[in-house]
C-alpha cells in the first residue's frame, strides 16, 4: 500500500472508532460531534477507491515514462507544431462563419 492508502485507511479507523464510541456511547455531546461516523465512511470509500486504482496509476505511470524515454532517444517524432518535448504547440482556432445572402 502507498502512503495515501495509508492515511486514508488510518483517517476512515479513526472516524469509525471516534464516531462509534460518540453516538453509541451514551454520551451528551454537542450534535455536531457526530459527523466522525460518517467521516469514516467517506474515508473508508476513498480508501477502497485508491486502492483499486494503485496498479492502472503504476501502470499508467510506467507507460508515460516510457513515452517520455522514446521521445528523448528521437525514435519518436514530436509533433509538428512542437520545437522540443517542453514546447506546447499553440494553434490558432479560426471560426468559420457563413453569412447568409439574400438572392
Amino acid at each position: 500500500m502507498k502512503t495515501l492508502s495509508k492515511t486514508l485507511l488510518v483517517v476512515s479507523a479513526t472516524g469509525f472508532t471516534a464516531g462509534s464510541i460518540i453516538d453509541f456511547g451514551g454520551f451528551s455531546v454537542n450534535p455536531s460531534v457526530t459527523v466522525a461516523l460518517p467521516l469514516g465512511a467517506v474515508f473508508l470509500g476513498l480508501f477502497m477507491i485508491s486502492f483499486m486504482m494503485e496498479k492502472e496509476m503504476a501502470g499508467f505511470d510506467a507507460e508515460e515514462a516510457g513515452k517520455l524515454q522514446l521521445i528523448e532517444r528521437g525514435l519518436v517524432a514530436l509533433p509538428s507544431g512542437r520545437k522540443n518535448k517542453l514546447e506546447f504547440a499553440q494553434t490558432e482556432t479560426v471560426s468559420k462563419t457563413v453569412v447568409p445572402t439574400a438572392e
